[in-house]
């Protein structure tokens, strides 16, 4: 009997829009065995068996050994009562790629031979001690032991340590949440000469001639989680191959949902700060879009020499069908937010991403063209204003493009003053933008200030021109 045990996890730091000190390496899916490490965890290494041309990156993996320590001289416990059993063999692997990940705890049991028929209380008591196994994170020996299918927080908490820059001259303050765990998923696959008796509210899945194997569903509690539960019975027909890649499709199947589930319970709960600029709503809008239509599908990537992957998805589809239903009414409602947030930005385009003491490093993307540098909190502050009020609603369009234009060039133009003349800069461009914006703006206030931009200009002689330009054509309009 073989008996899998996955913990995924949702790595949300493909989304933010700060810094979060994430190591570069390994790269995803390409992760290179031999060259590449995760830190605390292990080496990336070859599959011995190779991938699933379905799934990119299935071909390498990490040796998580490191990662999460059993319990000493394992292969002499006896498990179960009157249905007793031994591990022979531990696999611990830990998949990626990006976003989604997983660890892979795989268990070899050799069940004593001579006993009678089992029931279906004995099966229960025999995987819930096997899942139940204590063992340790990390190499903190002094540590409590937790039990293997509770592991999911730690192993989390780990990874986001493993996977984080420490020799950064700038110190990362991580949090917790950007990588975090989804619910568990266990896969049973046993010999058809080996009566198993199902556990209560089992759903047969369904039927694999290729692999001569039948599949069968159940929400087990294992301590205190309810896991996804898959039992593969094979036939001594079976190919070997098409059930071990039987067990890859269910595996990233449930990782893909559970991660989709968790980044939406964050969007929802207001949890993920994600909204720092355009660039990472945008790759959360892209991940939405994709991550129900995905795992609805009944074919990916082509695959139809054999109905594997098609027979593994309706599988999940039929036992899944209500969360797959309130996952995408999350998704609407994630989605919503995210478009209210960009047409906002379309409106305000400037974000402040971080203050260091009197600094503000702020980015303004105007027009399809950007500027970012290091501006006083003063002078930051001046032109963020000056471009929200050149993008307020009811403004002129050509009168706004001509506002937005004019805030970029003396954007540019403050970055090569010393700081006090940029502060000066940034009031006179506060002011003319605000006049020039309003429904009857003061000629007085606006000429003076359009002066006081033009004169701040010619002591860059390389921007003189595009300011001058800039202010010109905005009283051109405002002229007649």
């Amino acid at each position: 009997m073989f008996v899998v045990l996955q913990h995924p996890f949702a790595d949300l730091r493909t989304f933010l829009g700060t810094k979060t000190g994430r190591l570069p390496r390994p790269v995803w899916p390409l992760a290179e065995p031999g060259r590449e490490f995760v830190r605390s965890c292990g080496a990336v290494k070859p599959r011995p068996l190779g991938g699933a041309n379905e799934w990119p990156g299935e071909e390498v993996y990490v040796d998580a050994s490191r990662a999460l320590k059993m319990p000493n001289q394992l292969r002499q416990l006896s498990l179960g009562h009157a249905l007793r059993g031994q591990v022979t063999h531990v696999i611990r692997r830990f998949h990626s790629q990006g976003t989604v990940s997983r660890m892979e705890i795989g268990l070899r049991v050799h069940l004593v031979e001579g006993q009678v028929e089992a029931s279906q209380q004995d099966w229960l008591t025999l995987l819930n001690e096997l899942l139940g196994l204590p063992v340790k994170i990390g190499s903190a020996s002094r540590q409590k032991p937790i039990r293997l299918v509770e592991a999911g927080s730690s192993l989390a908490s780990h990874l986001l340590k493993a996977t984080t820059e420490t020799r950064s001259a700038e110190t990362i303050a991580t949090q917790s949440w950007w990588v975090c765990p989804g619910n568990p998923s266990v896969i049973v696959e046993y010999p058809s000469s080996l009566p198993l008796v199902h556990p209560p509210y089992s759903r047969f899945a369904m039927r694999i001639p290729a692999a001569d194997a039948s599949i069968w569903h159940a929400w087990l509690p294992f301590g205190q989680r309810r896991c996804s539960t898959w039992l593969v019975e094979r036939g001594e027909n079976g190919d070997a191959d098409t059930v071990r890649r039987l067990r890859i499709h269910l595996s990233r199947l449930h990782a893909e949902r559970e991660c989709l589930a968790q980044i939406l319970r964050q969007l929802s709960c207001n949890d993920f700060s994600l909204f720092f600029n355009a660039n990472s709503a945008d790759s959360v809008q892209r991940y939405l879009n994709d991550g129900i239509r995905n795992i609805k599908k009944p074919m990916r990537f082509g695959f139809d020499q054999l109905p594997l992957l098609e027979v593994a998805e309706q599988a999940q589809n039929i036992v899944f069908s209500g969360e797959t239903s309130s996952l995408s009414y999350m998704r609407r409602q994630v989605a919503t937010k995210v478009r209210d947030y960009l047409a906002r930005l379309k409106r305000n385009n400037s974000v402040v991403n971080n203050i260091a003491g009197d600094v503000m490093n702020t980015y303004f993307n105007m027009s399809n063209s950007n500027i970012s540098g290091s501006l006083t909190i003063t002078t930051a502050k001046n032109i963020e204003n000056s471009f929200n009020a050149a993008s307020a609603d009811g403004i002129n369009a050509d009168l706004a493009t001509k506002l937005q234009r004019l805030v970029q060039e003396v954007t540019a133009l403050a970055r090569a003053l010393p700081a006090k003349e940029a502060e000066l800069l940034s009031e006179d461009l506060k002011t003319f933008t605000t006049q020039a914006a309003s429904k009857e703006p003061r000629k007085a206030w606006y000429e003076l200030s359009a002066k006081g931009i033009k004169e701040a200009a010619k002591t860059v002689a390389s921007l003189a021109s595009p300011v001058t330009l800039a202010v010109d054509a905005v009283l051109d309009m405002l002229a007649h």
